[in-house]
């Protein structure tokens, strides 16, 4: 049996995907500023925008997304460790979230040694 919050979870993402490629017609204020720097490489602007974002919402509906593409930022611009944090809060605090599994990837390829 598939557990609402997945579905839940994959129906935000969804909506958040066809978002970011229709011309606004949906804005999600900060949360929708911070996928615009996220898609054009400015990741130090796409941070700050997702952070306020979660301060503002913490129990928001696209907060554990905002999370995982702040720690995804941080590791964009080489800040593993701000990254690693993010990705270790959102296994440790929603591990029935597709989220959790994602980050889970994340924090083993930044834990594999560089060849």
């Amino acid at each position: 049996m598939i557990r609402p919050q997945l579905i839940l979870t994959l129906v935000i993402t969804l909506l958040a995907v066809s978002c970011a490629r229709q011309s606004q017609s949906f804005y999600f204020g900060t949360y929708s500023d911070a996928e615009d720097h996220y898609r054009k490489g400015e990741y130090a602007k796409a941070i700050k925008k997702y952070e306020e974002y979660i301060d503002n919402n913490p129990a928001g509906n696209l907060a554990v997304i905002a999370s995982f593409y702040t720690a995804k930022s941080y590791r964009a611009i080489g800040e593993t460790e701000k990254a690693k944090d993010y990705f270790r809060r959102i296994a440790e605090n929603h591990p029935s979230l597709v989220w959790a599994d994602f980050s889970k990837t994340q924090l083993q390829e930044l834990d594999q040694p560089v060849s």
